[in-house]
């Protein structure tokens, strides 16, 4: 009861952030799941010459095993979820262009 308590999602009843990316209905909360979300954190709000930043691009875009790991140990469909950060990842350049 007390752990339900500490859980904000559990309180407010909204959906996991991932949830969108589930693989069988739900993500499995706990340190895959969390970790996931700490690195897409990382890759949109530190500084793009930052190690954490570089990490984040790193595990999230190029792993060829960690973020497949991370996302089965989740229930995340890693796929769907690179496929879809790779999407971010263009549209954030394609504005960078226009920008420039």
């Amino acid at each position: 009861m007390i752990l339900a308590s500490l859980n904000p999602r559990a309180i407010t009843g909204l959906p996991h952030p991932l949830s969108k990316f589930a693989a069988n209905g739900a993500v499995k909360e706990g340190p895959y799941a969390d970790a996931i979300i700490e690195f897409i954190k990382e890759w949109t709000c530190e500084a793009p010459e930052s190690a954490s930043h570089r990490a984040a691009l790193w595990f999230l875009l190029e792993s060829e095993r960690a973020f497949f790991v991370a996302c089965s140990e989740a229930g995340i469909d890693a796929e769907k979820l690179r496929t879809h950060l790779l999407k971010c990842k263009l549209g954030e350049l394609n504005d960078q262009e226009l920008d420039g």
